[in-house]
């Protein structure tokens, strides 16, 4: 049962139905390792799917496959939902970031996971290690497995749908920093949140930073010397996009001012903003 939803070595991908941001519907929950293995995203509402976890983990305890943890990329509801049923239902502890820890102060995160430590271990004593990517969410946590290079980059990248970086949450520099930050490990595949595994993965990560790249270049050509109300720019900068999205692009829009105004290049007044010249 379990090895239909093998990915690679000590990587598997169980997709189930979560509320989460269309065009996807599910988030994918990792089991990551062989000989310390940690479950990824516990996040699936339903408890159909949530005994569809129970019963592929005991199929994984039974192949050797030890699971000492539930692991949380990051805060975001898609992605943790289900983690106090599960904690309960299988006596397993909840890692994450500090910084997520903080985001979630209805559970309690057990263990504090910071950007190099070991977080689970293949059969052969290969370790996958936390990488801290802020952007997306200030705790995002990647897990990198060097002798696949297979990457499992959470809300990083996505095999369906896009990535918001929600100025409430996200930030955009570090958003790409981050990204910056995963290429540099040269990773061979990415194992996405939402979606398929993406192969090509350095080709992945220059197209989302130069797609963010490009966007912020047409926000600050739509951004005009003079003070102005940030959705008065969706029509020029975001003018390819459905207005259906719109909502969803104002909010990414905004990160992008924010960034533009670090840079030195744009400036805020209470709810507008302006280009400096």
């Amino acid at each position: 049962m379990l090895e239909t939803f093998r990915e690679s070595a000590g990587l598997w991908r169980i997709p189930l139905p979560t509320p989460t941001l269309p065009p996807a519907t599910a988030t994918n929950h990792y089991l990551v390792g062989e000989r310390q293995a940690v479950l990824v995203d516990p996040s699936a509402p339903a408890l159909a799917n949530q005994d569809k976890l129970v019963a592929l983990l005991a199929a994984a305890a039974q192949q050797g496959v030890a699971v000492t943890a539930l692991f949380l990329t990051h805060h975001h509801q898609d992605h943790m939902g289900a983690a106090a049923a599960l904690r309960a239902r299988l006596d397993l502890p909840v890692w994450a970031h500090a910084r997520t820890a903080a985001l979630l102060p209805e559970l309690a995160v057990d263990r504090l996971v910071a950007d190099g430590e070991t977080v689970a271990v293949n059969a052969d004593g290969t370790p996958w290690l936390a990488v801290h990517t802020p952007g997306h969410a200030p705790g995002h946590l990647c897990l990198w497995h060097a002798a696949t290079a297979m990457l499992v980059a959470g809300d990083m990248v996505a095999g369906e749908g896009t990535i918001l970086v929600d100025p409430r949450d996200g930030h955009m520099g570090d958003y790409l920093a981050s990204l910056d930050k995963m290429a540099h490990l040269q990773p061979r595949a990415l194992a996405p949140a939402h979606g398929q595994v993406l192969h090509e993965a350095l080709a992945v990560l220059t197209h989302y930073r130069l797609h963010r790249l490009a966007r912020e270049h047409k926000v600050l050509e739509a951004l005009p010397l003079t003070w102005t109300a940030p959705d008065a720019l969706l029509p020029t900068a975001y003018g390819d996009v459905s207005r259906l999205a719109w909502p969803i692009a104002l909010r990414s829009m905004q990160s992008h001012l924010i960034h533009l105004a670090e840079l030195g290049r744009a400036e805020r007044d209470a709810t507008r903003w302006r280009r400096l010249a």
